[in-house]
């Protein structure tokens, strides 16, 4: 936090700051915060290091290293999430969900007891590819199966997109686009914890929370596609693995779900193509 001319800053409920001011806490100078979310407005989404989230002003905020540092990469902890029944939707700036930008492309991040689940989809123009890491945090043993994986068109029609066999696809002539990405996706407007008259969709931030680590990375250059597709694989303790998947493309599509069974959670993601016309 950084304080010109004042003692300290109020963290709000409210994004707009609209009066009466409703304030959740009290943030000492220098104090480190996780920013969940920019709305491009005049406040971000901050979470403090004890579990208080709220709206704090853009100008009290700057992202120099303080007084109070966060811990390096190697040493985050996910912030853990809760299931319902089995299913870990991911909510912006819900508990063990964050959302962040990785080389031009916004992923959403999933927590629950230690296993991470993090999630980007791109329009090829051929392919809807989707680039997931599973981390394994837990004391346990996770199996990841990447037949379960599954995405869903929720709009403008009803309906499953098929998966794509990755021996098939080797031997399309085709297969250069598939590392192209024409559209990028965002997180579904339905997923968005925080709305105002101003904002009714949620703007892709550029800022990362301290509460978990980004584990997916492009690659420069575009590797055989049996080599990049997400494995079957049983992760120990302290393992992560990272692939690709593709689906049947909808030119059409704007709102979609992809869903991945990881040991016994199933992890919801929702996506949006509001940039497509």
């Amino acid at each position: 936090m950084n304080c010109p001319g004042v003692s300290s800053v109020p963290l709000r409920a409210d994004a707009e700051q609209s009066l009466p001011l409703a304030q959740i806490a009290t943030l000492a100078c220098g104090e480190a915060v996780s920013v969940l979310s920019d709305n491009t407005g005049n406040t971000l989404l901050a979470r403090t290091t004890d579990g208080k989230q709220g709206y704090v002003t853009y100008l009290y905020l700057t992202r120099e290293p303080g007084p109070f540092q966060p811990k390096s990469e190697a040493t985050l902890q996910p912030v853990n999430g809760v299931a319902q029944n089995g299913v870990m939707r991911w909510n912006a700036g819900a508990p063990g969900c964050e959302h962040f930008n990785s080389n031009g492309h916004v992923v959403e991040s999933a927590t629950v007891n230690g296993v991470t689940v993090q999630v980007s989809l791109q329009d090829t123009g051929w392919k809807l590819r989707a680039t997931i890491v599973v981390s394994n945090q837990s004391g346990e043993m996770v199996y990841v199966l990447p037949k379960l994986v599954t995405l869903d068109e929720l709009m403008p029609r009803l309906r499953s997109l098929r998966q794509e066999n990755p021996a098939k696809m080797a031997h399309n002539e085709a297969n250069h686009q598939l590392m192209h990405a024409e559209y990028r996706a965002q997180p579904s407007a339905s997923a968005v914890a925080y709305r105002s008259s101003s904002a009714a969709t949620l703007s892709a931030s550029a800022y990362r929370t301290s509460s978990v680590q980004g584990y997916l990375a492009d690659s420069k250059e575009a590797p055989p596609v049996k080599d990049v597709a997400l494995k079957t694989v049983n992760l120990a303790p302290g393992q992560k693995t990272t692939g690709e998947l593709w689906f049947a493309r909808d030119p059409n599509a704007h709102e979609l779900s992809m869903r991945l069974a990881i040991g016994d959670v199933v992890y919801d993601f929702p996506f949006s193509f509001k940039q497509k016309k």
